[in-house]
């Protein structure tokens, strides 16, 4: 009898070790995924690329370029795209990274990426690449910068500029403000991110500020045709 009631009892320990075994793996996978799901993002419901092109600069360096959409409906900040570039064979032969230029997203809004790919040697291998998006949730950021007005013009020296007003349609100084443009030629396709800030780059409530943003890259400067503005700063972001 004995013997029978220890045999019971060890197996009894030894089932519940298994089952608490099972349990543990059980909650460090869901821990894992949950991770996942904060850092990656999440299929069909999270950010999305748009217009991906890949361009070459006057300096014969080559850029990722594209635009992202958050499709969720939270806000997401630190944006980071990735490129993992491929050769023949799908070998991968070089990652080259980015963070977004608006560093917030609320949902539904855009920002564009310019990803540098710097080394030189792997350009004639490039057959194909795959772009990741890494991000983090926050919390919603004010749509309290406008774009007032905005013009264009090239100058004698073969340089475009984007020049224009915004104004602060919050109760609080829009601190660090910047102003992305976005170019496109006469087919709508991708040709260059810039960026400038606004002069006073801190602007007080209800109050305008100036920007001017150059193109210094000829080849761009003779195609443009449209361009896209974004604005950001500390506190607010552009109003749709």
């Amino acid at each position: 009898m004995k013997i029978l009631i220890s045999h019971i009892l060890f197996s009894q320990t030894k089932s519940f070790y298994f089952l608490f075994i099972i349990i543990s793996l059980s909650l460090f996978l869901v821990e894992f995924c949950l991770n996942n799901y904060l850092v990656q993002g999440y299929p069909n419901n999270g950010l999305k690329t748009i217009k991906v092109k890949m361009t070459q600069d006057q300096y014969n360096y080559k850029h990722l370029l594209g635009l992202v959409e958050n499709t969720a409906n939270k806000t997401v900040n630190h944006v980071i795209i990735t490129a993992r570039f491929l050769e023949s064979g799908n070998k991968s032969i070089g990652n080259f990274s980015k963070q977004t230029e608006i560093t917030t997203l609320n949902p539904k809004e855009i920002t564009p990426f310019d990803i540098l790919i710097f080394d030189k040697n792997i350009y004639n291998r490039i057959k194909e690449y795959v772009v990741n998006i890494n991000f983090n949730f926050t919390n919603d950021k004010d749509r309290n910068l406008l774009i007032v007005s905005n013009k264009s013009h090239l100058d004698v020296n073969g340089f475009f500029f984007i020049d224009g007003k915004i104004r602060n349609l919050g109760h609080a100084y829009s601190n660090n403000t910047t102003v992305t443009s976005v170019t496109y030629n006469k087919n709508n396709e991708l040709l260059g991110v810039w960026k400038a800030q606004t002069e006073p780059y801190s602007i007080p409530p209800s109050l305008e500020a100036s920007f001017s943003i150059p193109i210094t890259d000829k080849i761009q400067s003779f195609q443009i045709s449209n361009y896209t503005l974004f604005a950001e700063s500390d506190k607010f972001t552009k109003t749709n």
